[in-house]
Order: structure tokens, then C-alpha cells, then sequence
């Protein structure tokens, strides 16, 4: 589990699927410092410098009501290329016809937003995308430098993967053979659409499938840390998402339109691919329509089964609910039925046994215990298999093979996912080969990605800078939980523990540029080529190799949850540690010249993070990163009340442009809600510390010097946020995200700030200082 200050990707560009290959990974990118030349920045800085009289003047009335003269910050004015390049955004993002104490979003971001229109490739686009499309230009000029023999291993493995993924004339030459021995391998028809006569062992297929392509169906399994007892691992089963959105399935008539083209997509790539398969068998057209609506029919109907069994995501933030240890032989029980139909009953053993082929584990049924996330699900699971029939069922495995692996071959299959996200996300134009070929490079060796990058853009400076900011958070938040008068000593305590032993990642991992430690990284890795679905194949088996055998090994608590090469932040609850990679410590979240800026921007991330492990999910991890309960049950009755006002606060945001009755889910966003709103806090005191220990420290930024620091830091915090979505983007978003949209992330955070009410002389009961404010950190 990791929780994360955006979401990592753009809205997916195919059906929902939560396995992933190199065709579909899209993962974060990265800026670089932008170099202005000495000319051309002393022309910005005159001109800059030459508004100031003039915005002043144009709105000193309308300031000076929010902030007397005699409390304005008549500093000299920071000229640095940061500087100047910070008062450059926040000048063109800013809406001033806007009242900030009405819609300080629209403030803040209305500049921006309509010179920001979502790009044609995209289906949202807000800083955090923009700053992920920088880093891939990054990263395509790193894989396409020619390098030298002399070139470690996985740089030059890399590299191949990039060229082997560019060049598309290989793939429509191989076609769809590929995927054909894949399915030979894997012992399916080749031709899943029809009905065959003997019906296909389904379990071994679904464990052969995991371990070969590391795709799940039906239900997820991996082995992964013991959330119970963090020193050691312990193989999970848990119900996943069946192709789409649940969400999209239960509520078939509000969800017509997506239903409708996944259908479609369904349909047409079963239409393409029977097309390349038999060739010439002499099928008419009405023949070939009326299997593939059959055989989509089929897929959509069971998939709306498997969704109506489902946990609501609503009902899951409580993992103790969920959580059950079970030996295999009770796993068995879940899965058994008094009247057992037509399908094999699940055999556990079976597929135990046939995942950990060709690995060191052997597994010890007497004392290896499977982690049941869902006992329900597979109870629900057991029953609707009894009532299914075989081709359904071997129809439903194969189309989630088949829709995996498509992508991979022909230039055909793609088109039609696009088609999908064009119609479903509201993209009008194709995202172009060599973005998506960064980006599945920067997925599957991000670490030798990571290798290169920050030798050539990453300042290390910025790291040690960025760990003293951290330390400036957890010490803010220490003090904040010292002065709450709800919760009671003994949890204080432990809270106050658990935010000490809290370990900070920053930049990237210490031994990436150790000799000989990323070849030993990547020693499993092997890339063919020319050959990218090979090459696929190779990398899935190597990676899942290695997942599984970590059920022998002890956990690694000192690892990195992601590359450097990530435009994100992370907070890991069994890890009890916060990481912010090199991606994200830069402009316009990082290195914005004033310290108001930082702190308002990568210090509210920061504390974004640390307030994850006391959210509603993380409070139940202890220092440790172990799950159990030690909070006192007073002080849980005071958290819950708490935690209540943030969900009916957001709850109550309506959002209109994606149609009547859409709200956001106050439910499923209210972890990082609550991250938001604490981050926020935590960061406007460690700043205010900051500034009681460099006293005239702050500067001002030219054009903007009508501004106090402290609303230059509300400002960097809201100009984060600024960003545009497509309808069905946003529509995914609040039906399916666990982040509210960005707009709420900003309204809901700061209506509950004193400070930002005091900052902005905002009259009570106006929007943005209501009476009534919900806090809990």
C-alpha cells in the first residue's frame, strides 16, 4: 500500500485494467532546471520589475483593504532566476477579478486554467502532468544518447528496450503470432471466442497466467510484507476490479455511455483479431457480427456478476475488517459448495503449487499461511462459479488474456483502445510512440533511468535542503499533536513515537550510484532486440520470479518504493516512511526562490505525507508499520467525530459539469483529504519556524510585492493544484478516485484554515471562512 500525493498517470487510455505492460505503462515524468541566459533573464527581470508600479497602482485599493500598509513587507525585491520565474507563474496563473475570500481557486488558478487548456493527447492536465511530460523529454534524450560499449548492463538494456519499443514496422511484421504461442504455451484455444468442447482447467490457466504474465483474474495474489508482523512475508488473495469500473457496472443506466463503448471496444477487437486469425474461412460478415456482439454480450453480463459480489470501496478502508490469516486448508473451505456445477471447484493446492513453478519456494501447507483480504468475495466467488457455465467462464479468462497481450502486436488493437479513451476520456489525439515508449522504459528500469538522471539534472543540494524541510514538518506536527486537547496522553504518546521513527527518502537511493549495485539490481532483467513482446514476456517472468521467492526472504525496510524518475510523493504505512524522489523536488514545487513558496508548495506535500500515517488507514499501522490497535478508545470516539465533519464537508461539493447528482465521495477521499488538511497546517508552522530563525529573511517577488509571505505561501500551496480535466475524466475521477478534484483540494483545505482566513482578511461566513471549520490534525 502506498499512498500518494497525486495520482501517478494521466486517466487510463484503455479499459480499466489494474495489471500492466510495457504497451500501457505510463508512469512519471520530470523537469528539468530551466537555464535562462544571462541576456535573456536581466530582459525578464527589467520588465518584471517595470510592472511593479503599474500592478500595484492598478490594485492597491482592493489590497490594501486585505493588507494594511503599515503590515506590508517593504523588502527589497528577490531577483534571482528563481525568483523571477516564480513571480511569472503565479503572475499569468492569477485571476484577480476573482475575490480570494470567494473562490480562492478560481483566484489562484483561473490565469492558468484558461491558458492551460487539457493538451489533445491527454485527458487531464494540471502541474503534475505538466511536470511528468518535461521528464519524459528528459528521459527520451537519455535512452537516445548512443552510449559506448563501456556502459554498465541495465543502460544499455534500457536503451534496447526503447529501440525495440519504437520500432513498430517489427511488430505488424510478427502480427498476431506472438500472442498465438503465448496461448499455445499457456495450453487455450487460440480462438477464445468460440464455445470448444472441452472445457479449459481453469485454475491452472489463472496460476499459469500469474506467474508467466503476472496478470490476475478473477481474484489478485502476490506475496508482499505481513501487515500484522512487518518482518516477514505472507502470500495475499484479495478480490480486483473486473475490466472496468464496479462502479460503471452496478449503475448501468447513470454509466450507459462507458458500458456502451467498452461493449463496443470488446466487440471490434474480437472483430479485428478473428480477421487476422482466419483469413479466408469464409465467414460472411453478418456471421462474424453476430459471435462477436455473442461473445462481448457474454463478457459484460459476467463481469457485472463478478462486480455485484465486490466489496464497496467504501466498505474496505477498514482493512481489520477484511484481514484474515488462513492455512490453505481453510482458504479451501472458503472456496467449496454444497452443490458443486458444471466448473471444477477452485483447488487451492493446485494453484499454489502451479504459481510457484520454477522458483526456490516450496511451500509447507502445514505451517505457510495465505493473507484472505476479502473472505466474503471468495465465499460470493465459489457460489457464482457454480452457476456459470464453462465457455463463459473460459471466455472471460481468455478475453482478459487476450485484451493483455493485443496491445503488443498490432498497430490495430491499439487504435481501438485509443478509440475508447477518445470517446470515454475525451482525448482527440494519439499520444505519440516515443512518449509511451519513455515511459514503459521508465517503468520497467527505473532505477537505471534513475542512474542517469540524477547524475545530469538532479542538484544535491536541493536533497539535503529538502531533508532539513522535512525535519521543519515532523516537528510541526509533533508540536500540533502536543497542543490537541482531544486526544488523551497515552495515545499521544504513540503518536508522537510512531511521527519520531518516521524515516524520510529523499532524492533517491543511496546505493544508486554504488558500483556494481544496479547491475545486481537488474541481474534477473533480459531484454531481446527487436523483439519487444519476447522481451515482455522475459521481464514479466524475471519480475514475478523475484516477487514470489520474497516469501522466503526478510522484508527490505529500507527500500525505495519508487524510482527517482517520479513526478509524486509517497507515504508507505508498513514501512512507516515518507519518499520524495528526485522528479518532484523542483519547480513549481521546490526550488521557487522564497521560502513562503516552498514551504506553501513541497513543505504542504511533505506534511501531505508524514499526515498519512495518521489518517484514516494509516493510524491503524504502528511505528513499526505493524497493524494493530493502540489507540485508546476515547480518543478513537474523538478521531471518528472529527474525521465525520471532513466527510460531509466534501460530500456536500457538487460536481455539475459531469452531470446531475455527481458529489464527491467524501467516503473514499478522506484519507487524503485528511493528509490535505493536515499537510497544509503542519507546513504553515514549520514555515512560521523558519521564519523566527531568519528573521528578514524574505524577500519579495517583482510584480507581486502587494503580497504578504504568508499569502504567497496560501498561493504556492493553490497553484499546485491549478488544472484542467476533460468531462470523462473528471467523471472517472470522482466515481472511482481516492483524491477529490483538484479544485476541492484546495477550497475544502483552506476554508478550514484560521490562517489563511487571518492571511487574507476574509470576513467570517464568506465562502472561504466559514464559522464552522472541520480540523482534526
Amino acid at each position: 500500500m502506498r499512498y500518494k500525493v497525486s495520482e501517478t498517470s494521466s486517466m487510463r487510455e484503455m479499459p480499466a485494467r489494474r495489471d500492466s505492460h510495457p504497451e500501457s505503462h505510463l508512469v512519471g515524468r520530470k523537469t528539468s532546471r530551466l537555464v535562462v541566459g544571462i541576456a535573456l533573464l536581466s530582459t525578464v527581470v527589467i520588465f518584471l520589475v517595470a510592472t511593479v508600479g503599474v500592478l500595484v497602482t492598478l490594485h492597491l485599493n482592493s489590497e490594501t483593504q486585505r493588507a494594511p500598509i503599515k503590515e506590508r513587507y517593504m523588502k527589497s525585491i528577490c531577483l534571482s532566476e528563481e525568483c523571477v520565474l516564480s513571480a511569472s507563474r503565479i503572475i499569468q496563473s492569477l485571476d484577480r477579478d476573482v475575490d480570494p475570500c470567494h473562490d480562492f481557486y478560481q483566484f489562484a488558478c483561473g490565469g492558468w486554467i484558461r491558458q492551460n487548456p487539457v493538451p489533445e493527447s491527454q485527458s487531464s492536465w494540471d502541474q503534475f502532468r505538466a511536470l511528468r511530460g518535461e521528464l519524459l523529454l528528459q528521459i527520451r534524450e537519455l535512452l537516445e544518447e548512443g552510449g559506448s560499449p563501456e556502459d554498465i548492463k541495465p543502460i544499455q538494456q534500457a536503451r534496447m528496450l526503447y529501440r525495440t519499443c519504437m520500432d513498430t514496422e517489427r511488430l505488424e511484421a510478427l502480427s498476431v503470432q506472438p500472442m498465438l504461442e503465448v496461448m499455445e504455451k499457456l495450453d487455450i484455444p487460440a480462438d477464445g471466442t468460440q464455445v470448444h468442447q472441452d472445457p479449459i482447467n481453469w485454475v491452472r490457466l489463472l496460476a499459469r497466467t500469474h506467474r508467466s504474465l503476472g496478470l490476475n483474474v478473477l481474484f489478485g495474489f502476490w506475496v508482499s510484507q505481513d501487515v500484522r508482523n512487518t518482518s516477514r512475508n505472507l502470500m495475499v488473495v484479495d478480490q480486483i476490479q473486473p475490466g472496468i469500473s464496479e462502479k460503471y457496472l452496478l449503475d448501468p443506466e447513470r454509466f450507459a455511455p462507458e458500458l456502451k463503448e467498452y461493449r463496443l471496444y470488446i466487440r471490434d477487437m474480437v472483430h479485428v483479431y478473428r480477421r487476422h486469425l482466419n483469413a479466408g474461412d469464409g465467414n460472411t460478415d453478418d456471421e462474424e457480427d453476430v459471435l462477436a456482439d455473442k461473445f462481448s454480450d457474454d463478457i459484460l453480463d459476467f463481469s457485472t456478476k463478478l462486480a455485484k459480489i465486490m466489496t464497496t470501496a467504501e466498505e474496505r478502508r477498514d482493512a481489520r475488517r477484511l484481514l484474515h490469516e488462513l492455512p490453505v486448508t481453510e482458504l479451501q473451505r472458503l472456496s467449496d459448495v454444497p452443490e458443486p456445477g458444471p466448473i471444477p471447484p477452485m483447488n487451492w493446492t493446485e494453484f499454489l503449487e502451479t504459481v510457484m513453478e520454477d522458483t526456490n519456494v516450496t511451500l509447507n501447507y502445514s505451517t505457510d499461511i495465505v493473507v484472505v483480504m476479502d473472505s466474503a468475495y471468495f465465499q460470493k466467488l465459489a457460489a457464482l462459479l457454480s452457476t456459470t457455465e464453462p465457455a463463459i467462464l473460459d471466455r472471460y479468462i481468455w478475453w482478459n488474456i487476450f485484451s493483455t497481450l493485443a496491445p503488443l502486436t498490432l498497430q490495430e488493437f491499439r487504435d481501438l483502445a485509443f478509440r475508447f479513451s477518445q470517446r470515454v476520456f475525451g482525448l482527440t489525439q494519439k499520444m505519440a510512440r516515443w512518449q509511451g515508449c519513455t515511459g514503459n522504459v521508465n517503468a520497467n528500469f527505473g532505477m537505471a533511468v534513475s542512474y542517469l538522471y540524477v547524475q545530469k539534472h538532479f542538484n544535491n543540494e536541493s536533497r539535503s535542503k529538502a531533508l532539513d524541510m522535512v525535519g521543519d514538518i515532523q516537528n510541526a506536527f509533533t508540536q500540533i499533536v502536543g497542543e490537541l486537547d482531544w486526544m488523551d496522553a497515552a495515545t499521544k504518546e504513540l503518536t508522537l513515537d510512531k511521527a519520531h521513527a518516521m524515516r524520510p527518502f529523499i532524492g533517491f537511493p543511496g546505493w544508486l550510484l554504488n558500483p556494481g549495485q544496479l547491475e545486481h539490481h537488474y541481474e534477473q532483467a533480459n531484454v531481446v532486440e527487436g523483439q519487444l513482446f519476447e522481451t515482455y514476456l522475459r521481464l514479466s517472468d524475471a519480475t514475478m520470479k523475484k516477487t514470489l521467492e520474497d516469501l522466503r526472504r526478510s522484508p527490505d525496510r529500507d527500500r525505495w518504493v519508487t524510482p527517482a524518475t517520479a513526478i509524486n510523493a509517497f507515504y508507505s504505512p508498513v514501512l512507516n516512511s515518507v519518499t520524495f524522489p528526485a522528479g518532484i523536488l523542483q519547480p513549481p514545487f521546490y526550488g521557487l526562490g522564497l521560502e513562503s513558496l516552498n514551504y506553501g508548495a513541497i513543505g504542504a506535500i511533505m506534511g501531505h505525507e508524514l499526515t498519512h500515517g495518521f489518517d484514516d488507514q494509516g493510524r491503524r499501522y504502528d511505528k513499526y508499520g505493524n497493524l494493530k490497535q493502540w489507540w485508546t478508545e476515547a480518543t478513537l470516539v474523538e478521531y471518528e467525530r472529527r474525521m465525520q465533519c471532513i466527510v460531509e464537508q466534501y460530500g456536500r461539493y457538487e460536481v455539475p459539469q459531469i452531470g446531475e447528482n455527481f458529489t464527491v465521495n467524501g467516503i473514499n477521499t478522506v484519507g487524503e483529504n485528511i493528509a490535505d488538511n493536515g499537510g497544509l497546517r503542519e507546513a504553515m508552522r514549520a514555515y512560521r519556524k523558519f521564519r523566527a530563525r531568519n528573521v528578514d529573511a524574505e524577500q519579495q517577488l517583482p510584480g507581486l510585492s502587494a503580497y504578504t509571505p504568508e499569502q504567497l505561501f496560501f498561493l504556492g500551496f493553490a497553484h499546485m493544484w491549478c488544472g484542467n480535466s476533460t468531462r470523462g475524466a473528471l467523471r472517472s475521477r470522482v466515481v472511482e478516485g481516492v483524491h477529490s478534484p483538484n479544485r476541492f483540494r484546495v477550497i475544502g483545505t483552506l476554508s478550514n484554515s484560521v490562517d489563511f482566513a487571518e492571511a487574507w482578511s476574509c470576513p467570517k461566513n464568506s465562502p472561504m471562512n466559514p464559522e464552522h471549520k472541520c480540523v482534526l490534525w
